[in-house]
Order: structure tokens, then sequence, then C-alpha cells
């Protein structure tokens, strides 16, 4: 799967995106949906969804949220743990940067209300749960798994007649490994069955 920027970055956008939220709905008593409103709609949201350097590197979380707010940098700061709200930001950034989605379609698919009531057990979780999560919100389907539906195969059938293990098939359906990266054999073994080209595959 292609991400939306390279992952060195991404720490970065969730601190600071994780610090928005905290600071915006925890010391500012911002609904938090009203604040993802404001995020989208300001350009601060774009410029974290291609990790623009001037805002990700060049601004503070709190000169940010004054542009997202409209109003002048506050001296507030993050708690010492993670707050809720912080988990909200933080898995929210983590969702854009690996979905390559607008934040506006992961927030209008499972708005930040919701997201809060997940943070019991999810915190706690392995981030892959988080991503199974808001991949059942989104309703994705990859490429791999509309061709194998539209030829009437299961990930079985798929496995047995390419010679591909049904874990790397079931990978390659989830996003948990990229097929782009898979091996000429592989590729060629899928598309066979699937008669299909190679670029159908990874596209």
């Amino acid at each position: 799967m292609i991400h939306a920027y390279n992952e060195d970055i991404l720490p970065i956008v969730q601190r600071k995106l994780a610090s928005m939220f905290e600071i915006a709905v925890v010391i500012k008593n911002i609904n938090i949906d009203n604040f993802a409103q404001g995020f989208v709609s300001s350009p601060v949201c774009r410029a974290f969804e291609s990790a623009d350097p001037v805002f990700v590197l060049g601004r503070s979380a709190t000169e940010l949220l004054s542009t997202v707010l409209g109003d002048a940098p506050c001296k507030d700061e993050t708690s010492s743990y993670a707050s809720p709200q912080y988990w909200v930001g933080h898995t929210l950034a983590y969702m854009q940067w690996y979905f390559k989605k607008p934040y506006a379609d992961l927030i209008s698919a499972f708005p930040c209300g919701q997201l809060l009531l997940e943070y019991f057990p999810y915190h706690e979780m392995d981030i892959s749960k988080s991503v199974d999560l808001f991949a059942s919100k989104l309703h994705l389907e990859s490429t791999l798994k509309r061709l194998r539906s539209a030829k009437g195969l299961s990930q079985n059938d798929l496995a047995i007649m390419s010679g591909v293990s049904i874990r790397s098939i079931r990978a390659y359906e989830q996003g948990a490994a990229d097929i782009s990266k898979a091996q000429a054999d592989t590729l060629y073994a899928i598309s066979k069955v699937l008669d299909c080209s190679i670029e159908d595959l990874i596209t």
C-alpha cells in the first residue's frame, strides 16, 4: 500500500495533531466533533495531508491550533499522559497516513466523537487493530479482493490455483502487505488466475 508521505515524518504529524486535539477539547472545552470540522476546513488540514514541512516542521502545535481556531496562539501544552482526546488525534493522523485518504473522508466515515468512545480498549491494542476498525468504517475493498470476487473465487481457491500462500493473499487484501512490492513470479501467478494484467493488480 502506498502511504500519504514518508513514514519518517509520521511521528511528528501524530504528536502535533494529537496535541491540537487535546488542547482544543480538554483545555479550551471545544466539542471534539466541532473541532474536527474546523480542522478539516483549515489550511492546516491540507498541509498535514501532504506533510508540508512549513506547517509540520516549522510550527508548534499551539501555533497550528491558533491557525485552525483563528485566534492568538495559547501557551497551553499537552498533558504528560496520553488523554483519550490526544489518542484520537494521534490515531487519526496514523489513519490518514496509512490509507492516504483526506481527513474529511476519515472523519465523515468515523466521527471523532465516536472514535473517542473506542479509547477503551483500542488505546491498549496494537495499531493494526485500529487500522482494521477504520477499514470497516471506510468499507474499503482492495483491488485484489475485487478482482478475486469478480471471478467467483475464495481466498483459498486463489491460493491453490496460483500457488501463492493463503497467508500472503490475506495480507495483500487487508493491506498488511504491499502487493506492488511482491515478487514478479507472485504477481504473474495471481494475474494468470484472475485473467488480468500485473498492472491491474498493483494500481
